[in-house]
């Protein structure tokens, strides 16, 4: 029996042992690596958040970025359609205002020929009274008066339109 009560006893110690390292060990070492587990895992935790925020912040700003660029595309199209339609009317404008000016011109040019050929016309004429006038003196050998002449002269020419 004593072996067995030897058994027991030291069964007993190393039971109690054993308890008294744990509550030690419990107190000394698994509570501050508990502790310092625990603060690891909600670092990590918060880092894992924090990424995971950054994420979406820049998925944010890419696509705010993308409707900037969008905006500025269609921005862009809409200036150089502008300045498309400004210069087509101001080329429309110039074209306007250059065939207005040379109709003017032609007009102004037809108007001092017409001035011009009236003037000749009168001159001719004139010439042609006065050279049907001698004519008609070499030819009657009589001089009839200056104004009559004229007259008969003027008669003849109508009459001959």
């Amino acid at each position: 029996m004593e072996i067995n009560k030897e058994f027991w006893t030291t069964l007993f110690f190393t039971v109690l042992n054993i308890l008294i390292l744990y509550f030690i060990l419990k107190k000394i070492l698994f509570k501050p690596v508990t502790k310092y587990m625990e603060n690891r895992s909600n670092n990590i935790q918060k880092a894992l958040d924090m990424a995971e925020e950054a994420k979406r912040k820049v998925e944010s700003i890419e696509e705010e970025q993308q409707a900037k660029l969008k905006e500025a595309k269609e921005e862009g199209i809409a200036l150089i359609n502008t300045y498309k339609q400004k210069a087509k009317n101001e080329y429309e404008t110039i074209i306007e205002q250059a065939k207005k000016d040379s109709e003017m011109m032609v007009q102004n040019t037809r108007n001092e020929l017409e001035v011009e050929k009236e003037q000749l016309m009168a001159g001719i004429k004139d010439e042609i009274s006065d050279l049907v006038l001698e004519a008609s003196e070499k030819v009657l050998n009589k001089n009839l008066d200056s104004k009559t002449n004229r007259e008969l002269i003027q008669d003849f020419i109508k009459e001959s339109k």
